[in-house]
């Protein structure tokens, strides 16, 4: 990273300084947690199959095709386990350099539109948004999706400055292919509908005439086709099932059984953006301007546009989850950091005090922890985390009273020492989610199973823990199971016991075998006399071996 011009050299060290140990936290805090029921045990099992099964063509999950989704984030994990050993940071590491990737983007994007202070601001700004810290610690297909959108889109930008745009298109162009087989056709569609909208309402077509098309479609097909092409000589019904199905019918109609009321996206901006809130609000409110000239190319507008437009697309879908709206925040920070500084100033003086009031609050909670946690049978996991709170109130504190005493003179180095208290805030509360892990990992009931035992019939009885296959390193008999891996059991049919009575007649005629199972089953089958011994049990399910 070159040194940024026009800051003082110590304001320089004291920037990158703040930025290398923010991101050697970021990774460390990677190991600090098991992995979590649904995203992180489904995306860690794919590629250690992958890898142990040999097939880099069509994922597999559980031993069964699972073709949701494109290879690539598989791809790179696999590669992770292969030169590091399957394990937790392993799983987690290429969502975590893309999320450092995104933030170095949003810097020179920032750095090279408006100027170094504007590079720093827009990486503390991001940095510290409480949903792509979230998304940046979890193991999910979003991040990766969202460092090839914003790569595509910083891409794009430069290039309408550049004296040499063929490069930078070349760029936009590979990461959009990159971003494809990531996550499907979105990682295309959204870029090329936002360029349509900016030129029909800025009147600037400039753009499409540096596109340069004939090098870079080329480009983009080299990167997306061989493994569509490759996946349908594989499986007949691939491109009916990956584009119809998994594209179009989630989008269109609520068979993903995803539904929320049509302003959920909005919630997420709002939560998803502290806490930086009210300049994101501000910066929402005035970035539809065009500019006086219309033969200008308007950075501004563009990321306006993909904001408003990403969350409008989304939130006119019968599918809605958060982190769909993740690609939003990097377009976010840019345009925060390119606000005038005296409505920086004053938006930071308010993040401040807000961060004070959240230290506050924080602190109060924490000293009265078990009056405020709600008395219930989780309440034990809750309860410590009573000392991180007070952590995290204490950080925050220190950080809002500094900036509040400097009174946000400088809207660079507030919105550093802001962004740097709230990101360590942040990566604490995440290493704290270790103290819940046994209401969302099937980590403990991995443990809990003899290694000598590990090769004996394992059966998950009406439920599936997506974790568990991670930890055991194999896969297990599903019993009257199906959800999302119905694709792949109508390929192999033979793979599944289809209901309960079938499992128990094979369970009374074994001597090892162990099954999983949530604890009502668990219950029903005890109280029928089904011979079983409790193993290990965590806040959902119960492991047991035959007697």
């Amino acid at each position: 990273m070159s040194e940024p011009a026009g800051l003082a050299p110590r304001e320089r060290w004291v920037y990158c300084g703040l930025a290398a140990l923010l991101a050697l936290l970021w990774l460390a805090t990677l190991t600090t947690r098991p992995l979590f029921n649904p995203d992180e045990g489904r995306y860690s099992e794919i590629p250690r199959e992958m890898l142990s099964g040999g097939d880099w063509v069509i994922p597999h999950l559980n031993g069964l095709a699972y073709i949701e989704k494109p290879p690539l984030q598989y791809w790179a994990t696999a590669l992770s386990y292969r030169l590091l050993g399957p394990s937790e940071f392993a799983a987690r590491l290429y969502s975590a350099l893309t999320a450092l990737g995104t933030l170095f983007l949003v810097w020179v994007a920032a750095r090279r539109l408006w100027g170094p202070g504007a590079g720093w601001r827009a990486v503390a700004v991001l940095s510290s948004m409480l949903i792509f810290v979230v998304l940046g610690q979890l193991l999910t297909l979003d991040m990766s999706l969202s460092f090839y959108m914003t790569l595509s889109v910083a891409a794009f930008l430069l290039a309408q400055r550049s004296s040499q745009p063929r490069p930078w298109m070349m760029l936009a162009w590979a990461a959009s292919g990159c971003g494809m087989l990531t996550k499907g056709l979105v990682a295309a569609a959204l870029p090329v509908t936002v360029l349509i909208l900016y030129s029909l309402y800025s009147r600037d077509y400039a753009p499409w005439r540096r596109l340069y098309l004939k090098w870079g479609l080329p480009l983009f097909l080299a990167i997306t086709v061989p493994w569509h092409w490759l996946a349908a000589r594989r499986l007949k019904d691939f491109l009916e099932f990956f584009f119809v199905h998994e594209h179009f019918a989630r989008y269109l109609t609520p068979i993903a059984d995803r539904q929320e009321p049509w302003w959920f996206f909005g919630g997420v901006f709002i939560a998803g953006s502290l806490p930086w809130t009210p300049s994101a609000l501000r910066a929402l409110g005035g970035g539809w301007r065009r500019q006086v000239n219309p033969a200008e190319f308007n950075p501004r507008l563009f990321l306006w546009i993909w904001v408003v437009f990403i969350g409008v697309f989304f939130s006119l879908s019968d599918s809605k989850l958060m982190p769909y709206i993740l690609p939003v925040m990097p377009a976010l920070a840019l345009l925060i950091a390119a606000l005038p500084a005296l409505q920086l100033k004053r938006d930071f003086l308010i993040t401040a005090v807000l961060t004070v009031v959240a230290g506050l609050a924080l602190g109060l909670a924490s000293l009265n922890w078990p009056r405020v946690v709600a008395s219930s049978d989780r309440s034990a996991y809750f309860l410590p985390l009573a000392k991180p709170l007070g952590q995290i109130a204490l950080l925050l504190l220190v950080s809002g009273a500094f900036v509040l005493v400097q009174r946000a003179r400088d809207a660079t180095r507030a919105g550093v020492f802001l962004g740097a208290g709230w990101c360590l805030a942040w990566l604490l509360l995440i290493r704290a989610a270790a103290l819940v892990a046994p209401i969302y990992s099937g980590v403990g009931l991995a443990a809990a199973l003899p290694m000598a035992e590990r090769d004996a019939p394992l059966y998950s009885v009406a439920t599936y823990d997506q974790s568990l296959t991670f930890y055991l390193q194999r896969s297990v008999t599903l019993v009257a199971y199906r959800g999302e891996l119905d694709y792949g059991l109508r390929k192999a049919p033979g793979a599944e016991i289809a209901d309960v009575a079938e499992f128990l007649r094979r369970w009374s005629l074994q001597t090892r075998a162990y099954a999983v199972m949530e604890k009502s089953m668990f219950d029903d089958l005890e109280s029928r006399g089904v011979p079983m011994r409790r193993i290990a049990e965590d806040t959902n399910r119960v492991l047991v071996a035959r007697q």
